[in-house]
């Protein structure tokens, strides 16, 4: 009980205040990208409005295999995905500067949505999606061009059950189409963070877990189906390896 009263607590506090912050800063790098988006400002300013996401919680972060990362390559980020936090705890998580593919509808949101453009965010028309493959991989190259890797979510929506579901093909079409390497990664621990239809956030412990590079150089488009499924048990079968890790520690 005492638990959910200070959960409760910081989440009436800190969400308002969080809210302000993200459009102080968006106005900022709105700023800033008219006149240069490469400039680093807008990489520690996402830097810092991830690092005051997770502190609402709070989130206690642990990254595991970063051995299996080169800083200054770009990739295809694959993840499983489990709640609203995952997109901050990745952002922290990486040791490379990573955006992410969002729905065009968070283009138009006043402010937010051009500095989201502006900081290499990949808008996409859901409903026309099949008819906008190559303009997609356009936008993506564009953010591989500005320093950042594309974090995808496989599920394409976040898990209402906390059960992964089935994993859509785009990550790895996209990761063929633009000759990039697939980054499988685990998130673990952020749907007990932000359960869904619970209206209080609480403290949590979250594991992000990578692992080794997939090499698509000598994949083609009839291997999508494929890659998918190998990911798909990949990423399912570790994250039933930390669940397994975590439930024996406690």
């Amino acid at each position: 009980m005492l638990r959910t009263l200070r959960a409760a607590l910081r989440t009436v506090v800190l969400t308002p205040l969080f809210l302000i912050h993200t459009m102080r800063i968006s106005a900022k790098v709105n700023r800033i990208g008219r006149r240069d988006r490469n400039s680093p400002q807008i990489e520690a300013i996402a830097q810092e409005w991830a690092r005051r996401f997770i502190q609402i919680p709070p989130i206690t972060l642990t990254v595991e295999g970063l051995e299996h990362v080169d800083p200054g390559a770009r990739y295809i980020v694959v993840s499983n995905h489990r709640s609203n936090f995952d997109i901050p705890v990745v952002v922290r998580a990486m040791p490379f500067p990573t955006r992410f593919i969002s729905k065009q509808e968070v283009s138009k949101i006043p402010i937010f949505g051009k500095a989201a453009v502006t900081a290499g965010v990949v808008m996409i028309d859901r409903q026309t999606a099949r008819a906008g493959h190559q303009a997609l991989n356009r936008a993506v190259v564009e953010s591989f061009e500005l320093g950042y890797s594309i974090l995808l979510f496989a599920e394409g929506t976040r898990s209402r059950t906390g059960e992964m579901s089935r994993f859509q093909r785009g990550a790895a079409r996209i990761a063929i189409a633009t000759g990039t390497d697939i980054l499988p990664i685990v998130i673990a621990g952020t749907f007990d963070v932000s359960p869904p239809g619970s209206a209080i956030i609480y403290p949590g412990e979250v594991t992000v877990r990578i692992l080794p590079p997939v090499d698509l150089t000598a994949a083609t488009k009839q291997d999508v189906a494929s890659i998918t499924d190998d990911l798909r048990l990949l990423i399912g079968s570790t994250f039933e390896d930390m669940t397994a890790e975590q439930q024996h520690q406690s």
